[in-house]
């Protein structure tokens, strides 16, 4: 080969590993909207595609200019410093996710995972004594075979079909992304290619059946691709082929006597899966009993019915929020901070769980319209998702117990993924599903609940920028 092809040949596999390297992340298998996917019919996300392809074009014949005037380590540093550019500057962020994931998917990662595993199918043989359908064999089982079902009713477009795997929370959004293909004149082609490899990591029995979830960890390769109304085959954008490697957390529920699809997350957005509270009976979840029994003291200490805590205590106060709270809960326990500790807790878990399935936990914590906004802040074309959220801080920057009823504004500093997606397409329009982050919402809360939940969310304001 003479030294300009060996040269040629150089710079276009430099080009290709940028291709292959900055390959966006993907919603692959059922379930995924139209914005991974490019070409033919400016499909969602696609548009930008030519641009793409013309940046990468500069990129390539840069490459190839300077490599065909430069020689020897000149030019490696040449090569090195425009692909460290590109990388770097342009695309630091998407290549720290990659870097990650990869990370995450390296031999820690499976050992990580194993030992869940481990652990869970432990707790699953102390929740099968009472319940056969938890036993990790069952459940892997039917995880298994719901993947294939799922894939083939997503294939054929059979909402009828779907409708029976698929919890109605969930199918609602996948319905506006069905919706979405149709009006493109395209129809997103789903087929496994082998099994699934299925790994059991993580069970939560609530004190009603019908709360029960079990978490299993997908590892498969698919054929993913647009089919549009010529017949024309749409690859992912960045995919070199239509076959794709997922790795994905699937939360099941029961229906019946089985289990069905009530979740799915991303490899990268799941991963807290791995860490959730293992809870094999509805008693096992000591926090949760811990908060109840604390919540039935401070109601226990609230002042009589019909009377106001304005009757009874001192409500000039002098010093911060969070003083003249304390000082409210020696007349009535409600006011206690460790209360509103409870209430932001169980607002975020619920919150978290009302993204792709049942709202009944989030209403049962917030105004109808806080809940919406919590899950929708622009209105409804777009949902905001969060995965794994933790509280790390709360704090009172408001009281007013003269209000009728009375309210405290708190500050509730989070950490988990948080990003807002086009509810037709699956864009994320801010925010990243593979990266934490730091967010406080600023939420006002009113004391108009029942006894179980006094502290009710009644008004949702702007959350702080993230970090």
């Amino acid at each position: 080969m003479s030294p300009r092809k060996r040269t040629v040949a150089l710079a276009f596999a430099i080009a290709l590993i940028l291709i292959l390297v900055l390959a966006p992340v993907a919603f692959a298998t059922a379930g995924g909207g139209s914005s991974g996917f490019g070409g033919g019919g400016g499909g969602g996300g696609g548009g930008g595609g030519g641009g793409k392809a013309f940046f990468l074009y500069i990129i390539f014949r840069a490459i190839l200019d300077l490599i065909i005037h430069t020689h020897g380590v000149m030019r490696l540093v040449v090569i090195g410093l425009i692909v460290a550019v590109v990388l770097f500057y342009f695309y630091g962020r998407r290549i720290s996710a990659w870097w990650a994931e990869r990370q995450r998917s390296g031999r820690a990662d499976r050992r990580r995972t194993s030992q869940r595993q481990r652990k869970v199918e432990l707790a699953a043989a102390e929740a099968a004594d009472d319940d056969p359908a938890f036993a990790p064999d069952v459940v892997r089982d039917e995880a298994a075979r719901l993947f294939v079902q799922v894939q083939s009713a997503w294939d054929a477009g059979n909402r009828i079909r779907l409708r029976a795997l698929v919890a109605p929370e969930l199918l609602a959004e996948w319905e506006r992304r069905l919706d979405d293909f149709a009006r493109r004149g395209w129809r997103n082609r789903v087929q496994p290619v082998g099994d699934p490899k299925v790994e059991y990591v993580g069970l939560k029995r609530g004190q009603k059946g019908g709360s029960d979830r079990v978490v299993v960890r997908i590892e498969a390769r698919v054929k993913d691709y647009v089919e549009d109304m010529r017949g024309n085959h749409i690859k992912r954008d960045g995919h070199m082929g239509e076959t794709t490697r997922i790795r994905e957390f699937w939360t099941l529920g029961r229906r019946g006597g089985h289990w069905i699809l009530v979740s799915i997350e991303q490899g990268a957005e799941g991963a807290h899966a791995l860490e959730d509270t293992v809870a094999p009976t509805a008693w096992s979840d000591h926090q949760a009993l811990e908060d109840e029994a604390m919540v039935e003291g401070a109601v226990a200490d609230a002042v009589p019915a019909g009377t106001s805590v304005a009757e009874v205590a001192k409500l000039d106060y002098e010093g911060d929020a969070r003083g003249a709270a304390l000082d409210l809960s020696l007349a009535d326990g409600r006011f206690a901070p460790d209360m509103l500790e409870i209430a932001a807790r169980r607002a975020v878990a619920a919150w978290a769980d009302a993204v792709d399935g049942n709202d009944k936990a989030l209403l049962a914590l917030a105004r109808t319209d806080a809940a919406y906004t919590l899950l929708h802040p622009d209105g409804g074309r777009t949902r905001l998702v969060v995965r794994g959220p933790e509280v790390r801080q709360i704090r009172i920057v408001a009281l007013d117990a003269a209000a009728t009823p009375p309210t405290m504004t708190i500050d509730v500093e989070l950490a988990g993924r948080r990003y807002l997606e086009d509810r037709d397409t699956t864009a994320v329009v801010s925010g990243s599903p593979t990266r934490a982050v730091k967010f406080t919402e600023h939420w006002t809360l009113a004391l108009e609940g029942p006894d179980e939940q006094p502290w009710q969310i009644a008004q949702v304001g702007a959350p702080a920028p993230t970090a």
